[in-house]
Parts: structure tokens; C-alpha cells; sequence
């Protein structure tokens, strides 16, 4: 010190305090500002954790809009749907529901060109036809210019459709055209028919993808439509409010401007992104709360189809989470590193300010590194987890350079690539072939793909990149010696210059889906052969009965001859056998009858009088009849009550072995709740000792081999069951030879009050000019 004598003055202290004074609050600022800038890193990597959850669930929500819209085009090329086929199109309708009914598909709708008849099932499986109720329907107008054919048209969200008042309703509607081929219509007109609709719960579709959505510990996924209307939001009293005014009404004293603009400039023009702002609540917790959030649009309509000057109609998915959970961590840091500096300003001041602070900086640097290794593992982990629902995922998602090399590959889709191609040679875990991601990185889609699906990959990449668009397809692939069926969506991932560096591809086996579809139409042609095949049986019936009319009466006319009445009695053996394969054909062609709960009375009678009118003139019987006009709708199913009604004519027909008369009647009660059917006949009447049995199983007064003794069981069971009855009254022709005769009457209860309401009907008054029997 005696050669630096500076060093040991007062002055030099003085000065060494300035320095380390001045080295403290440079250090004190540096460090502030790192914490800040790590801070904003921090956020701004969680966010984009947060986009990819966003576009990840909007990209699976946009296939699951997309699957339905193929779901309505194939209902909607059905011979069934565009004919409205009468013993189909019920059928048909229910298996299309069956499929779609987890995507929020409520109801299915046929409506014809002229909206007076709507062929409406609902998601009870219940179905029905109403009338004039749909002229005005906008779908309805849209469909029937001829530009839209072929397109898909998918409303905004309404709360005001009709049976659905309330409930957040999404119409997906398609122009239906008279375009099939099929036997029963070999040269289709191809004329405007109407119009096919989905009716879909929002909500539901909606709730799908958000209710498993959790970001970092307590953070979540809602979702908005075009109008700003909440479809799923974790705050239930928010699901159908507007989401500009719903946080407002909740919480006065709070600006939520931040949000309001993004939601406007941002997520209702369609666009994907990342921010903050203020909200109100979390989790039970109220107050001022900073929220980190990202979104991602959901396009439902075409964009090839959106016109010009006018918006396409999208939806947008937010994922948030508190931003507390992420200044949490820097939190931590920022302390530590305040004390540390506070230890050495205090150590500097105790008169060791060289040596001290050389080693607790030397400390703060240690801690702080630990710190920030440690912080790094936790981002890590909460990379992992995200990554996880990707490689958890049960689809193919990989990501491809320009020329189609892998970089990136699922769990899913190295297993799915590993079985089907046999060039590859994975370990076998339990007799299952097991791809790993790392055998198929830097292979390229060549190795993968045949040729064809190859290169017809890398030209869809090529059209990605050059519109900027996001593509999806349905498309065959094949695959070493086996062939698939993908729905897939490729993205491009772009660079910080906006251009595309590689591809992201999301692919859904529908290899299975495919084939039911496939299936399905065979069902319709098998169907269609059905209807060929009866129609073809009745025309043979017809004359068939003819002939054995006229054998018979000649075989009457002969039997003083021989010889003839040989010849005839082997005509009569023979067409006795073409009837018996008649029936066969017919039993061949019926198709189940799905039971139905009303039935058009009136309609009904005139069908079945129609089919047994030729069988009653070859026994020279007259049909007389007379329907009551205007009558209204009953209960019971069609298939049962014609059943029924044929049933009580055939044994009519078999009481007038030599001819009569059989008189058909219908009427409504005076209190008009119940209608009356009457069937006359001038038969031999049933005898007396045998009244009480008819309704008995197995009881007939037929002779052996011509009666089952089960017609009139089963129809008094038929009739019971919907909550009817069947009365009668007979007189012998023994005890009564000039009024001989039976007469059945079958009543049945009406459809009237919110049964009525529901099957689209109003209750009928009675009729002033019918007379109740």
C-alpha cells in the first residue's frame, strides 16, 4: 500500500463505494430488464403452446362439420331421399341419424320444391310428415336457384327454429335434384325436388371439443360463432349469450375493451392468433386477472363457394389460461435475484466490496443459471404434455418437408405405416407389429406411399404453398400391398418471412366408415330389386288368379266329361303352383315395417279395400263403402291396422262362401275422441256356442288346413295395444235365415293434444255429416 498510497486513502474508498454503487444499480436494472424480457419469452412461448391446441382443435372440429356435410351429400343421393320413396325413406333417414347423432344432429328434414310437405326424423328415431310449414323457409329458397346445386349450404346459429325455440341450432342444408337411377326410376327427370336438412346442435358439436381442453393447470378452451354468440364456454350461464356484452353484464367495473377487440378485428374476421387481456373471474376467483389466450378459426363453409362481399361463416376457438401462471415461475427468479443484490450493496458497504462481491456474484450467476434450468425443465414438461395429445391422438399426424421428407411423426401413424407396409421391420410387442417414430424420420413419402398416392401427396403440397390455403380431401391410399381410405388436412408451417418451410398432416382412417357406406348403397339396390321383384309378382298374381277363377268354374261345368276335366284339373294343379311361388317372391320382397305411432284412417281403408277388390269379385262379392270425409288422424301403426283390416275381410269373404255383399263404413264418435270402423258382411254368421271363443288364440270355425285360429288374436292384440277395441255382433243363418250376417267394429282413439302437436297434426272436429254406428 506504501507504493499506492491512493489506495489506502479515504478518497479511493469514497470512490470504490461510488463504483460498486453504481455497479449494484446497473446490475439491479439489467437484471429487472432480463426478468422482463424473460417474461415476455416465457408468455409468448406459452401462447404459442396454446395456438397449436387452438388450431389442433379447430382443424378436428372442421373435419368432424366436414364429415356431416359428405354424410348429407350421400343421404342426399339416395334414391329413397330424392323420391321420397314410401317404404324407405324412413329407413334410410334413421341409419344416417344413427351415424351423425354424436355430431350433434338433431333432427334430419326432406322438404319438397313446394315446402308444403317436410319428411322430417328426429333424433328419438321418430319419424313423421307434416305440411305447409316450410314455404318460407330461407334453405328453401337458396336450394331452389339453380347456381347452388351441388353446394352445401350451413346457416349461421339460430335459437329460433321451430321445436328447437331456445336451443343453439346450426341448419346444414343441401338442393335435392331427381338424379339417381335405380329400377323403379331408370330415367331420372333430374328436376328440382327440394331440399335435404340437418339440424344441428351447436352446443353439443361445440361442447365435443372443448370439455376435455386444459391449458397448463387451470386454463381453458370456448368457443364462439359468426355473430360473437358463446356455442361452449366453462361458465354455463354464458352458453348462447354475446360474448360483447355477456362479461360486462357480469362484471360492470371492469374494461374489457382488450378482449372486445380481439374478438372483433380478430376472431369473427376469421383470423388465427395470439394475445391478452383483462378479465373478471377464473375458476371461482373474481377480480382484475391477466389472461394469455390464442385462437383459431373453424371454416364452415366452402371457400371456393363463399361469394363475393360477404364474409364466409366461421366459428373461432380461444384456449386461455391465467398469465399468473406463467409470471409465477419469473416470479421466483426476480426475487431471488433482488435479495442477492441487496446481500452484496450491504456487503459492499461493511468494507469488503472487492472480494464479496466477486464471490456472491459469482453465487448469483450459480443460482441463477439452477434457476433458469430449472424453469426450462418445467417449460419442457409442459411441452411434453402438449405433445402428447398429438402422439395420444387416434389419427396420423406428421409433418413433411418440401420434397416429402418426414420430420416429425405420431405414435399412430408410425404403427399404422409399420403393419401395412412390409419393407419396413419394426419389433412385434404381443403378436402386434409396433412402428416407432424414429425408424420412418427422414424417409420420404415415396417410401411410404405407392407412386400414385405419393405423388399425389406432394402435388397437394405444392398447391398448399402456392394458395397459402388450408386443403382437406377424402382420398384412397395405398400402402404397401393394402389400400385405405384418409380424410385429410395439410397446413403449412411458415417461417418468420411468412413462406412455408414444411407441412403439417393430419390424416383420419376412414377405411371402416367407407365400407358401411359402401355397404349402404348395395342396401339400396337390394332394396330396389325387392320392390322390382314384388312389383313383378303382383302383375303375375293378377292373372294368375283369373286363370284359377275360370278353371275352377269349368271344372264345375265338365265333370260329365273326362277327359277335359283331366286337362283342367291339371291346369288348375299347375297354376296353383305358380301362386305358390307368387307368394314366395312377395314373402322374398316384404321389408319390415318399422311400427309408427299415427296412421291416415281414410288413406289407409281406400289402399287396403284396393288390394283385396279383385280377390272379392272372382268370389262374387260386392264391395260397398262408405269413408266418412275429413276424418281425423288415429293412433297405430299402418302395417299393423291394414293387418288388421285385411284380416276381418278375409274372413268375410270365407263366411260368403257363395257370394254376398260386404259393406265397409267408417264414422267419427260424437265426442269426436274415438273413430269407427265397420265391416257387414251377409254371411253365414258364426255360430252362437262359438261367440265367446273367437278372440281365443288357436280357436277357428274353419275346417282343418284352412285357418290358424290366430287372424282375430292377433288383431284384437293390435288394436288394444293402442288403446282401442273390437266389438261384434252375429246372426246364424240357422237361427236368423233372413237376416243372416256379422258385423266387426273396430274403434280406435284419435290423435289429439300434444300428440297431435308433436306429429304436426290438429285435432280434427267431429263431423257434422258422419253418424256414429
Amino acid at each position: 500500500m506504501r507504493r499506492f498510497p491512493f489506495l489506502a486513502s479515504r478518497y479511493a474508498l469514497v470512490l470504490l463505494l461510488g463504483v460498486n454503487f453504481a455497479l449494484l444499480g446497473i446490475s439491479i436494472y439489467l437484471g429487472l430488464k432480463s426478468a422482463n424480457q424473460m417474461k415476455e419469452i416465457v408468455k409468448e412461448d406459452f401462447n404459442q403452446q396454446q395456438l397449436v391446441l387452438a388450431k389442433y382443435t379447430a382443424g378436428l372440429l372442421e373435419q368432424d362439420i366436414n364429415f356431416l356435410k359428405r354424410e348429407l351429400n350421400t343421404l342426399n343421393f339416395s334414391p329413397s331421399i330424392q323420391y321420397l320413396e314410401p317404404l324407405s325413406w324412413a329407413n334410410r333417414m334413421r341409419a344416417t341419424l344413427a351415424s351423425v347423432r354424436e355430431d350433434g344432429v338433431v333432427e334430419i328434414l326432406r322438404i319438397t320444391a313446394d315446402g308444403n310437405r317436410a319428411f322430417q326424423m328426429d333424433s328419438r328415431g321418430v319419424d313423421q310428415i307434416t305440411t305447409g310449414s316450410f314455404k318460407d323457409a330461407p334453405f328453401l329458397s337458396w336450394a331452389g336457384q339453380p347456381e347452388h346445386k351441388g353446394q352445401v349450404l350451413v346457416m349461421p346459429v339460430s335459437i329460433d327454429i321451430p321445436h328447437y325455440v331456445g336451443r343453439l341450432i346450426t341448419v346444414m342444408a343441401v338442393p335435392t335434384y331427381e338424379m339417381s337411377v335405380d329400377e323403379t326410376h331408370p330415367h331420372p327427370s333430374g328436376a328440382f325436388s327440394g331440399v335435404l336438412v340437418f339440424y344441428i346442435d351447436s352446443h353439443a358439436l361445440a361442447k365435443k371439443f372443448t370439455q376435455g381442453i386444459q391449458s397448463g393447470k387451470t386454463g381453458y378452451a370456448w368457443i364462439m360463432d359468426s355473430k360473437g354468440i358463446f356455442l361452449s364456454h366453462p361458465e354455463r350461464d354464458f352458453i348462447g349469450k354475446n360474448a360483447f356484452t355477456v362479461r360486462k353484464e357480469r362484471m360492470p367495473a371492469i374494461s374489457f375493451d382488450a378482449i372486445n377487440q380481439i374478438q372483433r378485428e380478430k376472431m369473427l374476421a376469421g383470423k388465427e392468433g395470439s394475445g391478452a387481456y383483462i378479465s373478471g373471474w377464473h375458476r371461482g376467483m373474481a377480480g382484475e386477472i391477466q389472461k394469455l389466450m390464442a385462437y383459431a378459426p373453424v371454416q364452415l363453409e366452402d371457400q371456393n363457394l363463399v361469394q363475393e362481399n360477404k364474409p364466409a361463416i366461421s366459428w373461432s376457438v380461444a384456449v386461455v389460461a391465467p398469465a399468473s401462471e406463467v409470471e409465477g415461475v419469473i416470479h421466483t427468479l426476480y426475487t431471488r435475484q433482488f435479495y442477492l443484490q441487496v446481500i452484496i450493496g450491504l456487503v459492499v458497504l461493511s468494507g469488503t466490496i472487492v472480494m464479496l462481491n466477486f464471490r456472491y456474484e459469482q453465487q448469483f450467476s450459480s443460482s441463477l443459471e439452477a434457476e433458469v434450468n430449472r424453469q426450462k425443465e418445467k417449460l419442457q414438461k409442459s411441452e411434453a404434455r402438449y405433445q402428447g395429445l398429438v402422439e395420444n391422438a387416434a389419427d396420423l399426424i406428421y409433418t413433411v418437408d418440401g420434397d416429402g421428407r418426414i420430420l416429425s411423426i405420431n405414435r399412430y401413424a408410425a404403427n399404422l405405416f409399420a403393419t401395412a407396409r412390409s419393407s419396413v421391420k419394426p419389433e412385434t410387442v404381443g403378436g402386434v407389429i409396433q412402428g416407432t417414430p424414429q425408424e420412418f424420420m427422414g424417409r420420404t413419402l415415396n417410401d411410404i406411399f405407392n407412386q400414385k398416392s405419393a405423388d399425389f401427396h406432394m402435388e397437394w403440397l405444392r398447391e398448399v404453398k402456392e394458395t397459402g390455403k388450408v386443403r382437406s380431401k377424402r382420398h384412397p391410399v395405398s400402402i404397401g400391398d393394402q389400400e385405405f381410405w384418409f380424410s385429410t388436412s395439410i397446413v403449412g408451417i411458415k417461417d418468420e418471412h411468412g413462406e412455408p418451410f414444411a407441412y403439417e398432416i393430419i390424416s383420419r382412417n376412414i377405411t371402416g366408415r367407407k365400407a358401411i357406406e359402401d355397404r349402404m348403397i348395395n342396401m339400396e339396390k337390394l332394396a330396389s330389386i325387392g320392390t322390382l321383384a314384388a312389383g313383378v309378382a303382383h302383375e303375375i298374381n293378377n292373372p294368375m288368379t283369373v286363370i284359377l277363377g275360370f278353371t275352377e268354374h269349368l271344372l264345375e261345368q265338365t265333370e260329365s266329361l273326362p277327359e277335359i276335366h283331366e286337362t283342367l284339373q291339371v291346369i288348375e294343379d299347375e297354376g296353383l303352383r305358380c301362386k305358390k311361388i307368387v307368394e314366395n317372391i312377395l314373402t322374398f320382397a316384404r321389408i319390415p315395417q318399422v311400427s309408427e305411432t299415427s296412421a291416415d284412417l281414410t288413406g289407409l281403408l281406400e289402399k287396403t279395400l284396393a288390394v283385396v277388390k279383385n280377390t272379392l269379385l272372382t268370389k262374387k262379392i260386392r264391395l260397398e263403402t262408405n269413408l266418412a270425409p275429413n276424418l281425423p288422424w288415429v293412433k297405430g301403426d299402418p302395417a299393423e291396422l291394414q293387418q288388421v283390416f285385411i284380416n276381418l275381410v278375409n274372413n268375410a269373404a270365407d263366411a260368403m262362401a257363395g257370394g254376398g255383399v260386404l259393406k265397409v263404413v267408417t264414422a267419427l264418435s260424437p265426442d269426436g275422441k274415438r273413430v269407427a270402423i265397420e265391416f257387414n258382411d251377409t254371411g253365414s254368421g258364426i255360430p252362437r256356442e262359438a261367440q265367446a271363443k273367437i278372440f281365443d288364440p288357436f280357436f277357428t270355425t274353419k275346417e282343418t288346413g284352412k285357418g290358424t285360429g290366430l287372424g282375430l288374436s292377433m288383431s284384437y292384440g293390435i288394436i288394444t295395444k293402442f288403446g282401442g277395441n273390437i266389438i261384434f255382433t252375429s246372426y246364424p243363418a240357422d237361427e236368423y235365415p233372413e237376416k243372416h250376417g256379422t258385423t266387426f267394429t273396430v274403434y280406435l282413439p284419435i290423435i289429439s293434444g300434444p300428440e297431435a302437436e308433436e306429429d304436426g297434426l290438429e285435432p280434427a272436429a267431429p263431423d257434422q255429416t258422419a253418424v256414429f254406428l
